[in-house]
């Protein structure tokens, strides 16, 4: 099964992190995998190209994590954040049609209160 983590604080999403195989078809034949990692490539490409965000990344077989920098002009942080909720939309389809492979979590973060 695929896991995909988005990770939110202040409501702005700045993680994504993807693991594991659906096992939906045969080695090359899993539309499920395929789409997965289109998306998650495809958004990590777009936010250094489009947003002209350099996101940490890390990648190796069955995994992927996305992380965009905390310091963002306001253009990238909504350039950012525009694709990734684009990314979030997109996974919700694939969930809503596959859900025997693949698993969507958010986790939400709070910034604490300066009082």
């Amino acid at each position: 099964m695929i896991k995909v983590i988005i990770k939110e604080k202040n409501s702005k999403i700045w993680s994504y992190e993807i693991s594991g195989h659906a096992e939906s078809g045969e080695y090359g034949h899993d539309v499920v995998c395929a789409a997965v990692s289109v998306l998650g490539i495809t958004t990590a490409n777009n936010l250094y190209k489009m947003a002209k965000i350099r996101p940490l990344a890390e990648m190796e077989s069955g995994y992927l994590k996305v992380e965009i920098p905390i310091t963002l002009s306001n253009k990238q942080s909504e350039n950012s954040q525009f694709l990734l909720t684009a990314f979030v939309n997109a996974l919700e389809e694939v969930v809503a049609e596959y859900s025997q492979y693949i698993e969507l979590e958010h986790e939400v973060k709070k910034e604490a209160n300066n009082a």
